[in-house]
């Protein structure tokens, strides 16, 4: 119980590391297909700077950056971080590093969330060698799609933060290797353009702290989930302004982890979350959320099977049997299965009402307790603290 609260912990911790800030670096991801590079140490980049063997531009315009690579022979970079200057009126042009290809990160940032406009071809020499691509701060209205990036089949993730006016994701690579996509702290997708895009192979999708509603999260997915639906495994959607659980997470049936806490759901209906997900179940998150209904069978499907479901403040009042008994005994289950790990129902800061409707769970079944985890009654008491024999006269 201690290893897995403290791995909880861990997992926790990192979530709140990744998203914290306005820096769009800090992920860990592993490329196959990374190539090696020079030492830009060696080279004149001026007005551009090596730093850590990749060249960063801040606020350097447009035309000098391009003058300044077109003066260098055939060469790799193991990565570009460039910062739109504040008085950039031009565009990213064809061939923007001319001969240099980038073999790894490509990080474009905008201050004062300054417009981003980027040619079709500004990479196409680096389309096999970019792997991650980075975007922070930026507005899109000008850019209408991002067909700069559809020859990018090596790229694994795409990362936008704090960026707004959403207009289309075409372009977006629909090779196998495209598995992450994280848009977060953004704004401005009224205006977007809802044709699917196709994203056969994407895996890993974030899409919180983005004030989405129910209208607009509908948009999206359509746009960029539609087409994965046999291959996400894990969706954030959490610190958004959902009133309910989007439709289509009931048809993600591979999904094996969402994020829909902090948001303004009200009613856990049934089949709202998949039902036949993989064998390792669903990890759930509702915290936060006003929710005034969980409707029999909404907690079916694999839900309890991974490992956790967080029901932490949700203004929860009772444990029905027939909605959590089950949740709880498939935790019992995997348990069993996964030694060492013991998966939890976390409900801190509800008021149970701690009367006979409990007496299936303290009484009847009390070697599910050890899977609750922050249980308390409306008075205080702690659910493990609860005795059998308090409920003996209880039918």
């Amino acid at each position: 119980m201690k290893n897995t609260r403290m791995k909880l912990l861990a997992l926790s911790i990192f979530g709140l590391w990744l998203i914290a800030g306005t820096s769009v670096e800090g992920f860990s991801f592993v490329s196959a297909s990374h190539r090696s590079a020079i030492n830009c140490s060696s080279i004149d980049y001026t007005p551009c700077t090596c730093e850590e063997n990749r060249v960063v531009c801040d606020k350097v315009l447009i035309k000098n950056v391009k003058a300044a690579f077109s003066k260098h022979p055939a060469h790799d970079l193991a990565g570009l971080r460039f910062t739109l200057s504040p008085t950039e009126t031009e565009s990213i042009p064809d061939d923007f590093l001319s001969k240099t290809r980038i073999s790894g990160d490509l990080v474009m940032l905008c201050v004062n969330n300054k417009r981003l406009k980027v040619s079709p071809k500004a990479f196409q020499l680096s389309a096999l060698t970019i792997t991650r691509v980075f975007i922070d701060g930026c507005d899109f209205g000008q850019q209408t799609n991002f067909s700069y990036m559809s020859g990018f089949r090596n790229m694994m993730a795409l990362v936008i933060k704090n960026s707004t006016n959403f207009k289309s994701f075409k372009g977006l690579p629909s090779q196998s290797a495209f598995t992450y996509l994280y848009i977060t702290h953004s704004r401005g997708f009224e205006a977007l353009n809802q044709d699917a895009v196709a994203l056969p192979a994407l895996k890993v999708f974030y899409l919180n702290f983005n004030q989405l509603n129910d209208v607009t999260t509908t948009k999206i997915f359509k746009a960029l989930a539609a087409s994965s639906m046999n291959s996400l495994t894990e969706i954030r959607l959490d610190n958004n302004k959902l009133t309910k659980i989007p439709e289509m997470i009931s048809s993600l049936n591979q999904l094996e982890q969402i994020d829909l806490g902090f948001n303004e759901i009200t009613v856990v209906s049934k089949n709202s979350l998949p039902l036949n997900n993989t064998v390792k179940g669903l990890t759930l998150s509702l915290q936060r959320n006003p929710i005034k209904t969980i409707e029999l069978g909404a907690f079916g499907g694999s839900v309890g099977s991974g490992a956790h479901v967080k029901l932490e403040d949700i203004q929860l009042t009772r444990l029905d049997s027939k909605i959590f008994r089950p949740l709880l005994e498939r935790m019992e289950i995997r348990a069993k299965k996964v030694l060492g790990k013991t998966p939890l129902l976390f409900i801190g800061n509800n008021p149970i009402e701690c009367d006979c409707h409990l007496a299936w769970l303290v009484r009847d079944n009390r070697n599910l307790l050890k899977h609750i985890e922050g249980g308390k009654c409306n008075d205080s008491t702690e659910l493990l603290d609860l005795k059998a024999a308090d409920f003996i006269r209880c039918k």
